[in-house]
């Protein structure tokens, strides 16, 4: 038997370069993988993809951002399903450049909805379940600036900043329940093809992999990861020498 079989699985972010890739070790593990996206771009190849190799692979666009979307979808999927073992937090994006005497109001608004609040709002959703039924691996995706900051990001900086605390408070809040888990990744730049656009061939060689990131989430779902709670783990580029 697969180590994750019978676990069920929510992705957000879960067709995007990072995301194909965790739901595809995901499913190779047993796991049910319902892969959550924004719908605004066509995923029909990529999933029809895995969808053939994967029978328990489905994906579904809901606004993660949206409080209203994200509840209906729990609504409905733990009518049917009844439970979320396992939720990977991947929505995320930077939204440009700026100074922070630069950076318009709005901009670090939609900063945060789009890195915090869908962590959040997928966290909460996930929490009331796995307290229910006793079990639940959360893995949510920070950022190197998070612990890092970097100049010209200050809005994406503090927005994965609190994701770093989300991800400590929530696992304070679970600590009395011996099988859940609530822990992040901080990578630095990752080796997607819409980054491979910009990177120079010398940069890429340093980047950390999607498969990288998506063994170590694989890690933190298994007996391995159980004794983890509340940890950040940094996956920088390979000549980073630590936090400063």
């Amino acid at each position: 038997m697969s180590k994750h079989s019978g676990k069920i699985a929510v992705v957000s972010g879960g067709t995007g370069g990072l995301g194909h890739i965790v739901c595809e070790r995901l499913l190779t593990t047993g796991a049910e993988v319902i892969a959550l996206h924004s719908g605004r771009r066509d995923q029909r190849v990529e999933t029809e993809k895995i969808r053939h190799r994967f029978p328990l692979y489905s994906d579904r666009a809901v606004d993660v951002t949206d409080e209203h979307a994200v509840q209906r979808f729990y609504d409905e999927f733990l009518s049917v399903s009844r439970r979320v073992d396992i939720l990977c937090n991947l929505t995320g994006g930077i939204l440009g450049k700026s100074l922070i005497e630069d950076l318009p109001l709005q901009q670090l608004r939609d900063l945060f909805r789009l890195n915090a609040e869908s962590c959040f709002l997928m966290m909460r959703g996930a929490l009331r379940s796995m307290k229910v039924h006793g079990f639940g691996r959360i893995i949510n995706i920070a950022a190197r600036p998070a612990v890092v900051p970097e100049p010209m990001r200050g809005g994406y900086d503090v927005a994965k900043a609190a994701v770093v605390s989300l991800t400590r408070a929530a696992a304070e809040e679970v600590r009395g329940y011996q099988n859940i888990t609530v822990n992040a990744i901080a990578p630095g730049t990752i080796l997607t093809d819409a980054n491979k656009e910009w990177g120079s061939e010398d940069e890429m060689k340093k980047w950390v992999t999607p498969e990288q990131i998506a063994d170590t989430i694989l890690m933190l779902c298994g007996e391995r990861g159980a004794a983890m709670n509340g940890q950040i783990i940094h996956m920088f580029e390979k000549d980073d020498h630590g936090i400063t």
